[in-house]
Parts: C-alpha cells; structure tokens; sequence
C-alpha cells in the first residue's frame, strides 16, 4: 500500500537528515562499566560538530512516517510529551567503548513499544518545535476505522465432556 501525500507533511523540516548526539557519562560504583553513552540532543538539516570528546554526532538518520501506523502516530501526539524513539544497538566490536548504533527512528508510539516488547534498547527525545501538529495532522489524515471482526464460530453439537481438556 503506497502512503497518500498528506498537506503538510513536507514541513517536518529536516526529517530525512536527522543526527543526534550522545555524551559519554561516568558511571559510579558499578564495578563492570565506567561510563555510559546518553542521548542528549537532536539536530536535523546541517549536522553540529561534538562539543568535545565526551561527545558524539551520528548523522544520517530519517523519520519516514506511514498512513497505515497513523494511530501509534496519534497516540505519541496525545502523550503529556510527545517524541521520537530511536532503537539502539550496542557499539560495533571496531570500538566496543564507542556509543550505540541507531538502527530506526519512528514517531510512533506503538512501534517504539513492539521494540521494547523485542528485547531492543529504546531511548527518546521531545519532538522538535511544530512537529507534533505536524505529525498530528498527518495520523487524522491517514485514520481509518478499525475493521469490525466477526465473532467466532463454534460447532454447535458435541459434547465436550467426554474429551478432558476440552
């Protein structure tokens, strides 16, 4: 199913060229790691230069948004803050103290939740300044009715008395 052009959508400014930056952070009294890798910040359009070496610029994400998850879109947009998640990895083995990989970035809140229900690490940020009436205008667009489902069939003789478990 293609997604339908939706008015507005091209003003989510800087969703194909989304970076985000993590800071490496002291971990105290935990005596299997020393620090950790925090996402901080996001920037979109021209990718910002670290702060320092504490600090880490991964560019080269995109957020595409598709009319068939329009209410996970819709129920981000409700939430008291509305964000987007990103799915993250462990450091590649080139540099295993280097900050995580970002596998995917989504505005929606139910595929961010079917990533945790996997086992993957999810962090988020507030969505950008304007995004959220964005992304809000593009769920309402895109909303469908779920399907009515038929109620299930069952045999109507049989006895099941006479075979346990049934």
């Amino acid at each position: 199913m293609s997604d339908l052009p939706s008015p507005g959508l091209e003003a989510l400014t800087g969703a194909d060229q989304l970076a985000v930056c993590f800071a490496r952070q002291t971990v105290d009294g935990n005596p299997w790691i020393d620090h950790r890798w925090a996402l901080v910040g996001l920037a979109f359009g021209e990718v910002p230069q670290p702060d320092g070496p504490d600090q880490v610029v991964v560019s080269g994400l995109r957020l595409e948004l598709h009319g068939d998850e329009a209410e996970g879109y819709h129920m981000n947009t409700c939430a008291d803050e509305p964000s987007l998640f990103f799915m993250l990895r462990p450091a590649n083995e080139d540099q295993p103290d280097g900050p995580p990989t970002v596998v995917a970035v989504s505005a929606n809140f139910y595929e961010a939740a079917r990533w945790m229900d996997a086992g993957e690490s999810v962090e988020r940020l507030p969505l950008p300044d304007g995004w959220c009436e964005i992304i809000a205008a593009f769920a309402r667009a895109h909303w469908r009715e779920p399907e009515k489902k038929r109620g299930k069939r069952y045999a109507a003789t049989g006895d099941h008395r006479d075979r346990p478990g049934h």
